[in-house]
């Protein structure tokens, strides 16, 4: 989250409701919609760690193991402000683990939620006891959280495969906090990130400051391998921004979001070719996705 001051808002063209719901856009449609896997939250302490855990209430009702997302939120946030998205992937099948911490940009707290749930899968009597896919595993991050799921993904790379970003701000705005404690532990460097990336923004007027396109864009073009930047312009009617990631209850809008990222994950974490077709062929959806202006791919 950000407490910038917030400048004239962009100058983007209108966009209708009709065309920002159209089912023309079939993948954004089909994962916008939620799955009818029942979901359950809980929170596991761990030592002096503390985690949210959005997961299948029942997972020996899936027919695949349950891939890991290790999620971290943005400066001052908790995962409560983001329960309408992450439960949004457990309803897919996914299990998502969300440290509580407001700080999270060094990484280190996302890496070790992603461990926690590894020994878990190998622990006899854990609910999640042989259950999880840990070969599968996916760092996320809004804001100050995107910064640290990039940093957990160059860290470990060995265990995280695949990565996504809401609003990765611009290096100039890494400081000491809490979690780093110096400007250095709290910079991304996705040019080193050697697993697919999906780097998501707006158009709106804190991202122009914080995440703009441009800064975004040129994350996307850093990473070597397969990428997406997705600009969105406009969520549930309202234009989009910095926090729109969050829950509507606490003044955000994530509808339109909701679909994109989830198939995201279903395509680098399930192998999902209908999710794939978003982001991958010769005529990706998100590029063509009028909400999502200036949106691209590199396969």
């Amino acid at each position: 989250m950000a407490t910038l001051a917030t400048p004239k808002a962009l100058q983007l063209g209108p966009i209708s409701a009709a065309t920002t719901t159209s089912h023309s856009y079939r993948v954004s449609a089909a994962f916008g919609a939620r799955e009818p896997i029942a979901t359950t939250t809980t929170v596991i302490t761990d030592g002096t760690a503390t985690y949210d855990v959005f997961r299948p209430a029942d997972y020996d009702r899936l027919a695949f193991k349950s891939p890991i997302v290790t999620w971290g939120n943005g400066t001052n946030a908790t995962p409560a402000m983001y329960s309408t998205l992450l439960s949004h992937f457990a309803s897919y099948g996914f299990t998502v683990i969300a440290t509580t911490l407001a700080n999270t940009g060094s990484g280190r707290e996302i890496d070790a939620a992603a461990r926690y749930l590894v020994k878990a899968n190998a622990t006899s009597g854990s609910v999640f006891a042989g259950h999880l896919d840990v070969h599968e595993v996916a760092a996320v991050g809004h804001s100050q959280g995107a910064t640290g799921a990039v940093r957990v993904a160059t860290m470990d790379p060995r265990l995280i495969t695949s990565v996504m970003t809401f609003s990765l701000p611009s290096i100039k705005w890494s400081a000491p906090n809490p979690d780093c404690p110096v400007k250095a532990d709290c910079e991304a460097h996705p040019g080193r990130l050697t697993q697919a990336a999906f780097f998501i923004s707006t158009h709106g007027p804190l991202d122009a400051i914080i995440a703009s396109p441009t800064t975004e864009r040129t994350d996307f073009d850093s990473v070597r391998g397969r990428a997406a930047l997705g600009i969105i312009a406009v969520s549930r009617n309202r234009p989009a921004d910095h926090n729109s990631v969050q829950d509507v209850d606490v003044g955000s809008n994530p509808q339109n979001e909701l679909g994109y990222a989830t198939a995201w994950l279903e395509y680098t974490l399930l192998a999902n070719e209908r999710a794939a077709a978003a982001f991958s062929g010769r005529h990706p959806e998100l590029e063509s996705n009028v909400a999502w202006p200036e949106s691209t791919v590199k396969q």
